[in-house]
């Protein structure tokens, strides 16, 4: 008797664990990481009555001082070279279906965000702004407001993540694009008649694993952005963004915010310098996401770019699509390779640099490290100056800059080649390319001085070198 009922019992705990273990696996968000099951940890907030509504000063300083940003469009229209989003605009019905279709072969296998960082510290990037989200709602990131995201696709992975850890490790400010306008939410919740750009932010109908309203559900997703990667330096919103900015500084009061808070004109450089917070948004083509076969901008015009905002006091934010795959587009990877050569060489004369006097006198442009009084003049050069003395030299004078006492004049990177004087009419410079850096082909002019016959080489490359003058004052120009 005593056996049979011991084994009735063992028998009774056996079913009661079953059927624990059953209850336990059926229950709903059983199939969930417990996280995702429990949804996002509670964020503490600064009250709204004591968040200061603009930009921290020291990180403004800080943007100011780096001048040079890596904008990063990508997404799974990637796969056709679409543009990213706008193809949803007056787009019919079955299209806007076909293009979120995309999200499920998205699969970059050969992403390396580690190479990526790499190459943009070789370019001399001091800070990148990577697309989050853009405006068809896709997240390239593990939110838990939205299924529409990386982490839901054949890659499977956090690509967000991967690109803050690695542009983190070279040193460089990490920002996140973000789009307030959500094509996605519109389309799903009925509002298809909205544009593609604008946010509604009272719109109600709930969206998402969350079931939230419009304003709420980006809330969230902001303040995913701001506490699961890391120290972001930036976050950028492209539209209106009035909730978001006060969630943003809610959450982290000193995160500098680019479009939304400060000027940021795209494709275009303003004609007269501003010496506040303003960035130039630039691609290196004419399209933000990958192009197939794209036409490319040439080193001299980005390197004349970058000299033109700064002279003007803002920072250039050049723009790159990487391909469906997760590699750089070799057009692209070849133009941010010779943009590290230049800034290798004459680096100094963008980064921590305000506006002179003068944004430029002729065809000389010029920066000025104000607490030392420094300034750099960034000067083409002319081949065959003086016939074939030196194979390439530039003489000027600038009225803006008088030397002190303790004056020099350099050539940044290389040693020797520099004449000046001072007299009442200006400072007069002479210099001539000493430094062996890069072989290119005999500009005509040059090879019609020196009577080559046949094409030859000569030392390159053909783009503006840049003059240091430390000690100097600043002179009104009439």
């Amino acid at each position: 008797m005593k056996e049979t009922a011991r084994k009735t019992m063992a028998a009774l705990i056996v079913l009661a664990g079953i059927a624990i273990f059953l209850a336990v696996a059926c229950s709903p968000g059983a199939d969930k990481p417990k996280d995702e099951a429990a949804g996002p940890a509670p964020v503490t907030l600064i009250p709204e009555d004591q968040v200061r509504m603009s930009n921290d000063p020291g990180k403004t300083e800080l943007f100011r001082d780096a001048g040079l940003g890596l904008f990063i469009h990508w997404g799974p229209n990637s796969q056709l070279g679409t543009e990213i989003s706008w193809p949803l605009n007056n787009a019919s019905d079955d299209y806007v279906k076909r293009y979120y279709a995309l999200a499920e072969t998205f699969n970059p296998t050969a992403f390396d965000a580690a190479a990526w960082a790499r190459l943009a510290k070789l370019a001399g990037i001091e800070y990148v702004c990577f697309t989050a989200k853009h405006h068809d709602g896709y997240a390239m990131f593990d939110t838990a407001y939205n299924d529409f995201k990386i982490t839901k696709s054949p890659y499977g992975k956090d690509i967000a993540a991967a690109v803050a850890e690695a542009f983190r490790k070279e040193n460089i400010l990490v920002g996140f694009y973000y789009s307030p306008g959500d094509f996605r939410y519109q389309f799903e919740t009925g509002l298809r008649f909205k544009h593609l750009y604008e946010p509604d932010f009272a719109a109600a109908a709930p969206f998402g694993p969350r079931k939230l309203g419009f304003a709420d559900y980006e809330r969230g997703q902001v303040e995913e952005l701001l506490t699961k990667y890391g120290d972001v330096f930036m976050i950028w919103f492209d539209g209106a963004c009035e909730p978001l900015k006060k969630r943003s500084w809610q959450v982290k009061q000193d995160v500098f915010i680019g479009r939304g808070e400060i000027p940021t004109p795209e494709q275009e450089i303003p004609g007269k310098a501003d010496d506040r917070a303003w960035e130039s948004c630039m691609t290196t083509s004419w399209q933000w996401a990958y192009q197939p076969n794209a036409d490319v901008r040439t080193a001299s015009e980005v390197i004349d770019n970058l000299i033109h905002i700064r002279a003007r006091g803002g920072n250039m934010l050049l723009n790159i699509g990487p391909r469906p795959d997760g590699t750089i587009a070799p057009a692209d990877e070849a133009l941010l390779r010779e943009l590290g050569l230049w800034m290798s060489l004459y680096g100094e004369g963008v980064r921590g640099v305000r506006p002179w006097a003068v944004t430029n006198e002729g065809g000389v442009w010029l920066t000025t490290r104000r607490s030392d009084g420094t300034v750099y003049a960034f000067v083409d050069l002319t081949y065959g100056l003086d016939g074939v003395k030196s194979p390439a030299g530039a003489r000027f004078t600038l009225k803006s800059v008088k030397a002190g006492p303790n004056t020099q004049v350099s050539v940044l990177s290389q040693a020797g080649g520099v004449e000046w004087s001072q007299d009442k009419t200006g400072l007069h410079v002479t210099v001539d390319r000493t430094h062996t850096v890069q072989l290119i082909g005999t500009p005509a002019a040059l090879a019609k001085a020196k009577g080559d016959k046949a094409p030859s080489l000569t030392w390159g490359p053909d783009w503006p070198v840049v003059v240091k003058i430390t000690g100097a004052e600043a002179v009104a120009v009439k």
